[in-house]
């Protein structure tokens, strides 16, 4: 039974095995390619963050509150000493509106505050301005009249401002007629036809004088009269 057996080799071509190295080539070829194409993007992406990063850095921008702070600084210096040509000739122009000594400056213009209260007419203390080269007080803004009540807050101080019987209507000695837009007139009405600022508010007064109402004048501020009261 034995003597019967068949025995063969089997040769198994070369062809076969080859198959499974070529497979392997395939990929790893493939997971290198895909790495190469994943590190160039990287490197794209790094170069743009790159450039996004110094056009900010470069790019103007807006100053900062200490930048601002510091110019803000360097233009007050500048106003003061004139240096700066916005403000040269506004620098020049205050030099030219300076006020005679013991008259006080207001914006352009100089007021003078009599010491004593005496009972004058109204007609007798526009003389006493008008001797002085200037007038009785016109209030023409709302800074001036804030001014005028912050310093009248101790006392009566006589304007220029009265009631015109024939025209029914509170004038100025500028013949401007009073604004009640600018601040309204407290009082007695029926025969006080004067007014005076005092005690943070502007009221009627006799224009026969007061034993309360002192006198005030004013007149417009510039070197040349400050030279000639000198």
């Amino acid at each position: 039974m034995s003597e019967n057996l068949i025995y063969a080799d089997l040769n198994l071509t070369e062809s076969t095995r080859p198959r499974l190295q070529k497979v392997t080539d395939v990929q790893g070829k493939s997971c290198s390619s895909r790495t190469r194409v994943a590190v160039f993007v990287a490197v794209i992406i790094l170069l743009l963050v790159l450039a996004v990063c110094l056009i900010l850095m470069y790019r103007p921008t807006a100053s900062s509150p200490a930048d601002s702070k510091a110019f803000s600084n360097n233009s007050e210096d500048a106003r003061e000493t004139g240096t700066h040509p916005q403000w040269s000739g506004e620098n020049d122009k205050q030099k030219r509106t300076r006020c005679p000594q013991n008259w006080e400056k207001h914006g352009e213009k100089c007021y003078f505050f009599f010491q004593t209260q005496e009972i004058k007419d109204w007609n007798t203390s526009r003389k006493e301005c008008t001797d002085m080269n200037s007038d009785l007080v016109v209030i023409d803004t709302k800074d001036e009249l804030d001014y005028l009540l912050l310093r009248s807050k101790a006392n009566y101080y006589l304007l220029g401002l009265t009631y015109s019987e024939s025209e029914k209507k509170w004038k100025w000695i500028n013949n401007m007629e009073h604004s009640t837009d600018m601040f309204n007139i407290e009082g007695d009405f029926t025969d006080y036809f004067c007014t005076v600022i005092g005690h943070e508010k502007v009221e009627t007064a006799p224009c026969g004088g007061s034993s309360t109402t002192q006198n005030m004048c004013e007149k417009a501020a510039n070197l040349l009269e400050e030279q000639k009261e000198n």
